[in-house]
């Protein structure tokens, strides 16, 4: 639509606090999930239920990966801080956390993925600004659960919330990209500048008082 990835930032131009990859994904215990029992906790996923997928309808969970951060009191790192996403955000029907590196599927007439389909997988801290979402420092321990499937897959969070959920990786797929790779999954950059140009777009579209776009219908 307008071309905004052979763009970059003008000279000097800087973020507060750059987008780095940290590798921490994951959900946070209490998120609820779609699956064929209904909207259920992440953490009651178990090898073998099943879970809704935005493509390919009821998949099986074939691994539950499951780890504890603890983020020191007082200052941390921001970049560590997980996402905090306020009430409908991004279809989402409650406030809810996002590690700095979990994928989000997002939406957008800016994208083309090699599908020719309005998709892109970006992390979640290049989402800091967007529709109020920011880093937070949580004041407990981080209980995350991720759920893997046997390819990738984007599953339902908290009724429209849209995350990624790469299979896992042997030594030999590590940082390569496959060639039947369902999700383009953007790199840091390249994700923070689509987001700007969301915020841009949705900005200049209140200005002339168009309405903003609405949310997508909750899957079940």
């Amino acid at each position: 639509m307008l071309d905004w990835f052979q763009k970059r930032s003008a000279p000097g131009q800087e973020l507060t606090i750059p987008p780095v990859s940290v590798g921490q994904g994951g959900f946070l215990s209490g998120t609820h999930v779609a699956s064929n029992l209904g909207w259920r906790p992440v953490e009651a996923i178990c090898a073998g239920d099943q879970v809704l997928t935005f493509d390919h309808g009821m998949q099986t969970v074939v691994e539950m990966v499951r780890e504890t951060v603890h983020l020191d009191a007082g200052f941390i790192d921001p970049t560590r801080c997980p996402m905090h996403v306020p009430r409908d955000a991004l279809n989402n029907r409650v406030p809810m956390w996002l590690m700095p590196d979990q994928g989000v599927l997002m939406e957008s007439d800016l994208i083309t993925d090699h599908q020719g389909d309005p998709f892109a997988v970006v992390p979640a801290s290049t989402l800091d600004g967007y529709r109020g979402i920011c880093r937070l420092h949580p004041s407990d321990a981080l209980h995350l659960v991720t759920p893997r499937f046997e390819q990738d897959e984007v599953i339902y969070l908290e009724a429209g919330l849209l995350g990624y959920c790469p299979a896992p990786r042997d030594l030999l797929t590590i940082g390569v990209e496959l060639q039947e790779d369902m999700y383009r999954v953007l790199p840091i950059e390249e994700a923070q500048e689509l987001i700007s140009a969301m915020s841009l777009t949705e900005t200049l579209m209140t200005s002339v008082g168009i309405p903003a776009m609405p949310h997508g219908s909750f899957p079940i």
